[in-house]
């Protein structure tokens, strides 16, 4: 038999900070960074998560790098849970599995997966996937990779003589467990109407299209698509003394002019509308290129945007952790756990009057003998 956490959540103790999911029960099935990113959202959120793993540990504990034990995805994406064994090879554990169910206000599962057995009326079933059960990608193996492709960002990303660029890490999958995490609180909300309990799917396909809207919106509107020979506006990559900086120049070109020395660039009639500055804009920011060049990238990403311009530093993981922004506004913080302190990412938004933070370290695996029974593929 497997460890069996108690279900019925933490004591409701005098002054106990309130969570605007306090009292919700969480079962987390789900083996993929988008479903267990969902439910560490919700778990941020004052839910009560329990994660529920075969013998040998959830796939994410070998996934990546890590620093001895878990990985650091895993831990990451399993701050604020508890964990549960269960094999579904045991009568005994499926009995418990039942058990559980019946006592769940939540399942996060996989696509593909059973239908819970003994879910109760108001249960909120929600199913995390690559892409639409029965659609055109039915069968299809994803990687991040193949996501960004076929949502069409990989088409505007990297130099244009060069392959394309999809970026590292779990960036789809992040996306499709904020979309199911939201779609699990609309739920729990439309719930409190109607008294029942439905089914709600999540796919990382969907979540990536609708991220793309702007691709589809600027084909539909005038039959071009952004590619990554040309940005068709105001972008400007620049080269700055220390370091590279990103800027928009929608609006407020005086600003930028200022900003960076070139004030007779707007007594130039070649750039007296903005129609003339985006037919010559290769030539502008060969100007501004020349000014940035001796230049702090923080001075010209403060002016730009003490003037309502759009810039912003490319900075190392590294610098945003040390950066000011990142320190006043707590991105960080560090939580207690079995095994010592992890850091953690402390928030992603706030809601007020409530506590929107993880408050523990990911689990460790419960029966440690069990950990080298069966390494999960």
């Amino acid at each position: 038999m497997s460890s069996s956490p108690d279900l019925a959540g933490p004591p409701d103790l005098p002054g106990r900070p309130v969570s605007a999911l306090d009292g919700v029960v969480v079962l987390d099935l789900s083996t993929s960074a988008a479903g267990q990113y969902a439910g560490r959202l919700l778990a941020m959120n004052g839910a009560d998560v329990v994660l529920v793993e075969p013998p040998g540990g959830t796939p994410t504990r070998y996934r990546g790098p890590s620093a001895g034990g878990d990985s650091f995805l895993f831990r990451h994406l399993n701050q604020g849970k508890r964990s549960i064994v269960l094999d579904v090879a045991s009568p005994s554990d499926r009995e418990r599995l039942r058990e559980l169910m019946g006592r769940a206000d939540v399942v996060l599962r996989d696509q593909g997966s059973t239908a819970p057995e003994g879910a109760g009326e108001l249960l909120i079933d929600c199913v995390v996937g690559d892409a639409p059960e029965g659609g055109a990608y039915n069968g299809w193996r994803f990687s991040e990779m193949i996501h960004q492709a076929l949502a069409g960002a990989m088409k505007t990303t990297g130099a244009f003589d060069r392959e394309p660029i999809y970026g590292l890490g779990e960036r789809a999958s992040y996306a499709n467990g904020t979309t199911a995490y939201i779609s699990v609180v609309s739920a729990l909300y439309e719930r409190r109407r109607s008294g029942s309990g439905q089914r709600v799917d999540a796919t990382v396909f969907e979540s990536l299209a609708a991220m793309g809207q702007n691709i589809v919106s600027q084909y539909s509107y005038n039959g071009t698509g952004a590619t990554r020979q040309r940005y068709p506006g105001f972008l400007a990559l620049l080269r700055c003394a220390d370091a590279w900086i990103v800027i928009f120049v929608i609006r407020n070109w005086p600003t930028v002019c200022r900003v960076l020395d070139c004030e007779h660039l707007l007594d130039d009639e070649r750039y007296r509308t903005s129609g003339d500055r985006l037919r010559h804009w290769e030539e502008i920011v060969a100007v501004l290129q020349e000014r940035a060049a001796t230049r702090r990238a923080d001075e010209v990403v403060e002016g730009c945007q003490r003037g309502r311009v759009s810039a912003e530093k490319v900075t190392s993981l590294r610098d945003l952790l040390e950066s000011e922004q990142w320190r006043v506004r707590r991105v960080m913080s560090r939580v207690s756990g079995p095994d010592g302190e992890e850091a953690a990412v402390r928030s992603l938004f706030t809601i007020g009057g409530a506590v929107c933070e993880v408050r523990s370290a990911s689990p460790r695996l419960p029966e440690p003998s069990a950990r080298h029974e069966r390494r999960p593929a």
